[in-house]
């Protein structure tokens, strides 16, 4: 993908849509959360939930009023790491609790939460926390490009065709680590922001299929619109939340915090 100068509209627009949701709850949260007060440790079961959260946002509905949503707020959470961990078959008891709540595409997920499990077990967790604390612990003063390069790897070291967790792959992999408040740079390119940046004449038209296919033309999308934010002075993941705010105001899809 070429990567033309920045343009004055494409710095203008990426401001306007920031300003314009500044007093959004959910753009609010997101700047509190992955901003002004990131997490200090690793959790496993935090880190369990929001992948098995976006495994099913993949492939459904996930507003605040969705089965989803239900699911993700009930207390304790039904496929919480502790009732997973104990089951004897957690495939099985994947597969039935997702039913239960009438979620799309259980076996298929069902079967992913076990891969997943036994990834996490035999190494998996150790490099999710690894890579954790590679982003977090990077000093206030680390070089911009420092940064974007921690989160880039932490995203990789998650992704399936990696021999990581089965379903992730570049935005699953962004989203989860995003959802968790770990990263600010590297972000979900969702229909949203393909929307969005297309909407703008002066801007490199963003194919969504080849977006999702390959993994280089993803990078190279996500580098383009890291070099906008920048000239724009807006960090990434708060330019993602205000699209995402601007787009569904009325339903967030992403529903975070209240996992």
């Amino acid at each position: 993908m070429n990567s033309p100068d920045v343009t004055a509209v494409e710095i203008e627009a990426v401001r306007s849509v920031v300003s314009s949701q500044r007093n959004n709850p959910f753009f609010q949260r997101r700047h509190h959360r992955n901003v002004l007060n990131p997490p200090l440790h690793f959790s496993n079961a935090a880190f369990w939930k929001q992948m098995i959260v976006c495994m099913c946002t993949s492939v459904q509905p996930s507003g605040p009023n969705s089965r989803l949503s239900q699911l993700a707020r009930e207390k304790p959470f039904a496929l919480n790491l502790a009732f997973c961990e104990s089951k004897t078959d957690v495939r099985s008891y994947a597969e039935g609790t997702l039913r239960k709540h009438g979620l799309r595409f259980g076996p298929k997920i069902a079967k992913q939460i076990e891969v997943n499990l036994v990834w996490l077990r035999n190494g998996g967790w150790q490099t999710a926390e690894t890579q954790f604390r590679a982003v977090l612990e990077l000093s206030i003063g680390s070089p911009l490009s420092t940064r974007i390069a921690a989160e880039r790897k932490a995203s990789s070291a998650l992704m399936g065709r990696a021999g990581a967790l089965a379903g992730f792959g570049p935005k699953q992999a962004r989203n989860l680590w995003q959802c968790l408040g770990v990263t600010q740079y590297e972000i979900p390119l969702d229909s949203r922001i393909c929307n969005w940046m297309n909407a703008l004449r002066s801007s490199v038209p963003i194919d969504p299929k080849h977006l999702y296919a390959s993994v280089p033309y993803y990078e190279a999308t996500m580098s383009r619109i890291q070099e906008i934010c920048a000239a724009a002075e807006v960090l990434p993941c708060l330019f993602d939340a205000a699209v995402f705010a601007k787009a569904d105001s009325d339903q967030w899809q992403e529903d975070d915090e209240v996992f």
